[in-house]
């Protein structure tokens, strides 16, 4: 074979591997999570181009069956999970070049009571949010001269925790220099300070408008009966003014009545109006406000709803475009079932809070509430049988769709993964 010919028939193959690399089965793997949750006894499908081969190392019969499945597109991985167990699977092109390891865990399989009850929320924060500063008429904010900015949450006094607006007052109250410790951008921070004195009521002041607790309404998402966990809303109770999270001092949900639903417009989210704050039991304790989601312990067990059994947890390999169903709550009486389709799945840089898009489909809900409203976060979403997330946000342009959030981001938030 001449020179010029092996050139050629090097640029061919050259060709023919960038073809391989670049085909949709190839980018697949490269979607994958870098660790895997498998149901024990299930089977999942990966397709990959018929040029990959794959291998799987794995300890107590995690994996049973390696099998490649042809197909149109160029055919498909099938995996069929054995007992408890961990490997690893080893995809590789042409059955040499290595593309990528995935981790494998197989576990039993885990149920969730899905929710889509409305829940009141009340929650006092863990220390107070400044909200903004402000003179004490002639005489210069102190706060801001200290360096207080809107969003600081003001944790301590002199060492001593601070959990409310009037024990912050009661704490400054002489007068005297005092160093407060700040939570801010995540950090601490320590501010030193002296009020001033108010001419108006002769008080002595910080200069800085406070927040010490919020309440709203939402939808709880899921209960685990087998440990009394609860998950609602999929993404984080904010100050409404800053924007900032709001820490937990103590908090609960509480049984919601529906009272009257402002549909959403195309550039207006709609709203729930709820009656909660004469309930005097508290359904559960909320312990963490996080990024995606709230999260406590039932005082009560929480199964009252459309699947009081429970349903099975989706992985995140098992959740994929197509007809969906919302459990949500939207009047006075209990959850109901509503069509809707999951357009979209977010890429791996994505918010995790903004993992799928979906679009209400049902007519009797778009016409109750013009798709996706305030207060219908958290909302469980079904599909095949399984939770596979929750409703999280409303596209204000359009707001029949909206966004939802993984079922596995929410429990691994809460310490609860599988």
């Amino acid at each position: 074979m001449g020179q010029r010919a092996r050139r050629r028939l090097s640029a061919a193959l050259a060709a023919a591997l960038m073809a391989l690399m670049l085909s949709p089965q190839i980018g697949t793997l490269s979607r994958l999570p870098d660790r895997m949750v498998l149901d024990a006894g299930s089977v999942t499908v990966i397709p990959v181009s018929a040029a990959v081969r794959a291998e799987t190392s794995c300890e107590g019969g995690a994996i049973t069956q390696v099998e490649t499945e042809p197909g149109s597109a160029g055919g498909a991985l099938r995996l069929t999970a054995g007992d408890d167990g961990e490997g690893e699977l080893t995809f590789r092109l042409l059955g040499l070049v290595p593309l990528r390891t995935v981790k494998l865990s197989v576990q039993p399989q885990r149920r969730l009571v899905p929710g889509g009850q409305s829940v009141g929320v009340a929650m006092r924060t863990g220390g107070v949010v400044v909200v903004g500063n402000s003179d004490l008429g002639k005489v210069a904010s102190p706060a801001r001269l200290a360096g207080l900015k809107s969003g600081d949450v003001i944790q301590s006094v002199d060492g001593a925790a601070v959990t409310g607006a009037e024990q912050l007052s009661e704490a400054l109250a002489d007068g005297g220099p005092a160093r407060l410790s700040v939570l801010r951008d995540g950090g601490v921070v320590e501010c030193d300070v002296t009020p001033a004195l108010d001419d108006r009521d002769g008080q002595y002041r910080l200069g800085a408008w406070v927040r010490d607790s919020t309440a709203g309404v939402g939808t709880l998402t899921f209960y685990d009966p087998q440990t009394g966990r609860f998950g609602a809303l999929g993404h984080a109770i904010t100050d409404v003014d800053t924007g900032v999270l709001m820490p937990v001092g103590e908090g609960g949900i509480y049984r919601n009545r529906v009272v009257s639903v402002t549909p959403s417009r195309e550039g207006s989210p709609g709203e729930l109006t709820g009656d909660f704050l004469g309930e005097t039991e508290a359904l559960g304790t909320v312990d963490m406000n996080t990024e995606y989601g709230i999260f406590g312990r039932a005082e009560q067990p929480l199964e009252g709803g459309l699947y009081a059994e429970g349903l099975p947890v989706a992985t995140r390999e098992q959740v994929h475009t197509g007809a969906a169903t919302l459990l949500t709550t939207v009047d006075g009486g209990a959850a109901r079932e509503y069509d809707c389709e999951i357009v979209r799945l977010s890429g791996a840089n994505e918010s995790a809070a903004r993992a799928m898009v979906i679009r209400v489909t049902d007519p009797e809900l778009l016409a109750v509430t013009g798709g996706i409203v305030q207060g219908m976060s958290g909302s469980p979403l079904i599909q095949d049988g399984r939770i596979v997330g929750a409703v999280t946000h409303v596209m204000v342009n359009d707001p029949a769709m909206g966004y939802g959030i993984m079922v596995e981001t929410m429990l691994e938030t809460c310490g609860e993964e599988r």
